[in-house]
């Protein structure tokens, strides 16, 4: 009898893989500490230009995941990418690990910095997700979206009410994560909640990227990349880009096409 594939453990593997493979490999940026309200974050600033792209990263992840791309992004516009509290070397935060503190954090974090929006947001997984969250809430703020693989906030109750099995993470294995993987996965129930209260896409450009091969089974495959398609059709200028074959880290597989997307983003963002 096989064991059934449980797809979120699945991307949490794929996730410690990434960081693995990253810190192995080095880092063409070079992140700095900064103190920020009394707490230490790590952070990456790179570049020049008129748009200014801000990364976050998915669950379990720190910033280095986005080395490759915001390395790109760098050439042509502003690249600002960070470790979440708790993540990489910032420092973990008294604060619920739900979207709507990380959030605010971020926005605190940017104006710390000197970073004054519009930004393009661009996120990965549950990052993403977490971007989808502050361009709904705050679209004037917002020039354009980039969600990389994001996970559909609504993505465990589908599953669950198609009779899908492993649509979440059992509860041995969720013991078993960091406490602040932890906190932020318990937190993601309310992600539904806080997304429908927030209001809608604004006017700009929203793309999704979408890959097709997570070790799913098929039907939750096929469910996979429905559901961020419904995502950008939510969108007036919403588009998705699906990358057959690819994994759940394009930004790794894919970095070229991932920076490329961005770069589109930015030039639909200065016709409107």
């Amino acid at each position: 009898m096989n064991t059934p594939i449980h797809p979120t453990t699945s991307l949490l593997s794929a996730a410690i893989l990434a960081i693995a493979l990253a810190s192995a490999c080095g880092t063409n940026l070079t992140p700095t500490i900064s103190e920020i309200s009394g707490r230490s974050v790590e952070l990456v600033e790179a570049g020049s230009g008129g748009a200014t792209v801000v990364f976050e990263a998915g669950l379990g992840d720190d910033w280095s995941g986005w080395d490759a791309v915001a390395t790109d992004v760098a050439t042509s516009a502003r690249s600002f990418a960070y470790s979440r509290p708790g993540y990489g070397r910032s420092a973990p935060s008294p604060d619920p690990r739900d979207a709507t503190h990380i959030v605010e954090d971020l926005r605190a974090l940017l104006t710390a910095r000197g970073f004054a929006p519009p930004y393009v947001l661009v996120g990965h997984s549950f990052g993403g997700t977490y971007m989808e969250l502050y361009a709904k809430k705050y679209p004037q703020e917002v020039r354009g979206l980039v969600l990389v693989e994001p996970r559909h906030r609504d993505f465990t109750t589908a599953c669950e009410a198609a009779g899908l099995l492993g649509c979440a993470i059992p509860a041995d294995a969720v013991a078993l994560m960091p406490a602040i993987d932890i906190a932020e996965y318990e937190a993601f129930a309310k992600m539904s909640e806080e997304i429908a209260a927030s209001g809608e896409f604004g006017s700009y450009p929203v793309r999704v990227l979408t890959g097709t091969s997570h070790g799913f089974p098929e039907a939750v495959e096929q469910l996979w990349v429905s559901m961020l398609g419904a995502l950008a059709e939510e969108a007036n200028d919403g588009e998705q880009l699906v990358f057959p074959g690819a994994s759940h880290y394009l930004q790794l597989d894919h970095a070229r096409e991932v920076a490329d997307s961005i770069r589109e983003v930015i030039d639909r963002s200065e016709e409107n």
